[in-house]
């Protein structure tokens, strides 16, 4: 036996039940034991199925018709449940929540290795080091709903890692962080391959922080064809002759933008918000239980604004407070001059729509083409006419194929295209994005970009929640940075209000 052999495909072709076409054919390729894998390729190619087929999700949780065969160390492992491999192999999904089976971090990181039937002793011990490790340290007894999308990404990676797994599947792991956790997650990773001699098998969108670390490239096309198969020294020369060939270039430069307008559409005055202190006076709150402190932020109409910061220091919560899904304990919020609490619930979203971090937590019907036309439900227009506009914008977001799947099996850069395209169909003049590129390829990042600065200067004004601060060069008219609840600084950029 080749003890270097780790996970093997062996001619391999999967189609998932109610689909015609095979999301790929006669797929082979191997995973040698110890090294750093990564798999690319467009939205939607099948890169995440990988993952899944790894981890035995594929047959057995997502149903479907599969032929070849998975190895591991030689013995094949295709009919194994998911729960007999993950001794061996942990998983890391693209979102973390849709992993989490328990309420607090401390609960979320022993669960697993309770399974594992490991002592108490090694499982206090192991909690503690994975926490030091990714930069959370005390942070136990946190409740997992009170985390930001960047610390659930890392509490979703620290629960696999506690179990100490000899393969690592990795499924976008750093999609939702700020720059600093980013590099930080990156380092881990590579700490984790040569220490621990780890075998890493990662999906990422864009690699290029760590492509010189990356020992095995495996590329596919759209239709789920292996472009490059190739290791050593032909990985960063066959990963950058694909970003070529694709024409998928980094967002950067400059970008002619147009001025916003002068009219304030939206005004936060003296906005102060705790979770632990909903339904409770100002005075029984502990003043470091608040989440925003005494925010002041105005929003002009046709303006691009960037909200950036780290992970945790309030840039969703705000979103939440501004359309009220959460009240403030302290100030006011004015939309178009009138408190924000004085709109019913119908009026208020008629006049600002939301993009979710996580597009799963808007899709409400059974298919994408319900979704979409749900959005239309209370528009006073034909019928023939909604299908048209939901026709043209399924076109838009090149999910016209998709149109009878359900919004929950498709990849997670089509599941960003569809909330997008869904929100996009009513027509509000605000538009909060939350991290609106997660989960994108490059081509299909640039195309939702240029779809919302063509929404600006059509009147629409965006506000963009992101840790990418290449595109807030590339589209913002003005980035607000946040940090410890509070508006720390504002920059206008070319084009921006001055």
């Amino acid at each position: 036996m080749n003890d270097k052999m780790g996970l093997e495909l062996q001619d391999v072709t999967y189609c998932y039940e109610g689909e015609t076409l095979p999301v790929w054919k006669h797929l082979s390729c191997c995973f040698l034991k110890g090294a750093v894998h990564a798999i690319c390729g467009p939205s939607g190619c099948g890169k995440s199925s990988v993952l899944y087929l790894l981890d035995g999700l594929i047959p057995h949780m997502y149903e479907g018709k599969l032929t070849g065969k998975v190895l591991l160390d030689e013995q094949d492992i295709t009919e194994e449940l998911p729960r007999n491999r993950c001794d061996k192999i942990g998983f890391v999904m693209q979102n973390p929540e849709s992993q989490f089976c328990t309420f607090t971090v401390e609960e979320e990181l022993a669960f697993g290795m309770e399974n594992l039937e490991i002592s108490r002793d090694i499982m206090g011990k192991r909690i503690t080091e994975v926490l030091e490790y990714i930069g959370l340290s005390g942070y136990e007894k946190r409740d997992l709903n009170d985390l930001s999308g960047g610390q659930k990404q890392k509490i979703a990676i620290a629960s696999v890692l506690v179990t100490e797994p000899e393969i690592l599947l990795l499924d976008e792991p750093t999609a939702n962080l700020d720059p600093v956790s980013r590099q930080q997650i990156f380092e881990l990773i590579l700490r984790l391959s040569k220490e621990k001699h780890m075998t890493i098998i990662l999906v990422e969108h864009n690699v290029e922080e760590i492509i010189e670390y990356v020992d095995h490239l495996i590329t596919f096309d759209l239709q789920g064809k292996v472009l490059f198969d190739v290791s050593g020294d032909q990985v960063e020369i066959s990963y950058r002759a694909w970003i070529e060939s694709q024409q998928l270039k980094k967002i950067s430069g400059e970008y002619e933008r147009s001025e916003p307008s002068q009219e304030c559409v939206l005004q936060l005055e003296d906005i102060s918000f705790s979770y632990q202190g909903q339904g409770i006076r100002k005075k029984y709150i502990n003043e470091e239980d608040y989440v925003l402190r005494h925010m002041n932020l105005q929003i002009y109409k046709q303006e691009f604004l960037a909200i950036t910061g780290k992970n945790g220091v309030g840039k969703t919560t705000l979103m939440r407070v501004i359309f009220q899904i959460f009240r403030q304990n302290e100030g006011e919020i004015f939309l178009y001059g009138k408190p924000v609490d004085s709109y019913r619930k119908k009026e208020l979203y008629r006049k600002i729509g939301l993009v979710f971090q996580n597009p799963e937590e808007q899709f409400v019907t059974n298919t994408v083409w319900d979704e979409m036309m749900f959005s239309l439900k209370k528009v006073k227009i034909s019928q023939q006419e909604k299908e048209e506009k939901v026709e043209n914008m399924l076109r838009r977001f090149h999910l016209e194929t998709e149109k009878e799947k359900s919004p929950f099996v498709l990849s997670q850069g089509q599941k960003r295209r569809l909330s997008v395209a869904s929100m996009l169909l009513t027509d509000q003049q605000i538009l909060f994005l939350d991290e609106p590129t997660y989960g994108q390829d490059y081509e299909n990042r640039l195309e939702l970009m240029n779809d919302m600065e063509m929404l600006r200067k059509e009147g629409v004004t965006i506000i963009m929640i992101t840790h990418d601060m290449s595109l807030v060069k590339q589209y913002a008219t003005r980035e607000v940075e946040i940090a410890d609840g509070h508006v720390v600084s504002e920059t206008v950029l070319k084009g921006g209000r001055p």
